[in-house]
């Protein structure tokens, strides 16, 4: 259920541009001009800022408190990054009458217009390609 749902939320653009993110407005309070306090302040507004950001990339974010969203954040990514694997590694097909090759590298003899002499012997050539013009 959880990988359909991350399947789904994968495919859909997201906004993440900070100004999109809507800071809250502040009515009636005295904003203290201490160094320890501003620098705490920037640092709480931009932790706010990332959590909202996160909020927006994890499915169903906005709906959680912090804590369960960021540790549905840490499976989301673990999801992820087995979805990019299991894409850059496809695994083998299990049945080879199945099996489709559009390109492949392929052993045989160069084709006769070649213009190598013809003399036997294997050569590599891409399969399906013709890279060679004839003059």
């Amino acid at each position: 259920m959880k990988e359909m749902m991350y399947k789904i939320a994968a495919m859909q653009p997201v906004d993440i541009d900070p100004a999109t993110v809507k800071k809250p407005k502040r009515r009636n309070v005295r904003i203290s001009d201490d160094p320890q306090s501003v620098a705490a302040r920037h640092r709480r507004e931009r932790i706010t800022e990332r959590i909202r950001i996160l909020q927006r990339l994890v499915p169903g974010g906005t709906k959680m408190d912090i804590t369960s969203m960021l540790d549905e954040a840490i499976r989301y990514v673990k999801f992820l990054k087995r979805q990019i694997r299991l894409l850059n590694n496809p695994p083998p097909p299990q049945d080879q009458a199945s099996q489709v090759v559009t390109t492949s590298w392929v052993s045989q003899p160069p084709p006769p217009d070649f213009g190598g002499g013809g003399g036997g012997g294997g050569g590599w050539y891409k399969s399906g390609e013709n890279s060679i013009n004839s003059n």
